[in-house]
């Protein structure tokens, strides 16, 4: 069953959710590569304090100097790719399984947002 409001249509998806299109996919990647890397990032580093367990040696340099630069640096790429993805929008469509593709980067994101938290977390124990 699908409805139609404004000329667009709507369908039930997995569970009777309604499918994501493109600008919520983007939004989404954005908010957890973004938003939520950084967030459990500095949570992460300010529990345990310990710079090794970052990956990511530009993330790592910024924590030793500002770690609330870190959310203006991830917030920034985020703001970029998000850009250059609705820039590019029918070139991204016209790739074969590109939804599949946003969904694996996004649930990428979604498992280093959660090992962040891990992170942090155990050292609280």
């Amino acid at each position: 069953m699908s409805t139609s409001r404004a000329g667009i249509e709507f369908g039930n998806g997995f569970f009777g959710a309604q499918r994501l299109g493109y600008a919520e996919l983007v939004f989404a990647q954005m908010f957890v590569w973004g938003l939520g890397d950084a967030a459990s990032t500095l949570l992460a580093f300010s529990i345990s304090g310990n710079l090794a367990l970052e990956a990511n040696p530009i993330a790592r340099t910024v924590l030793l100097h500002e770690p609330l630069l870190l959310l203006v640096l991830k917030g920034a790429v985020a703001a970029v790719v998000g850009i250059t993805l609705i820039e590019f929008r029918d070139t991204v469509t016209g790739v074969p399984l590109w939804r599949a593709w946003m969904f694996g980067v996004l649930a990428l994101g979604t498992a280093v947002v959660f090992s962040n938290f891990y992170v942090g977390f155990s050292m609280l124990a």
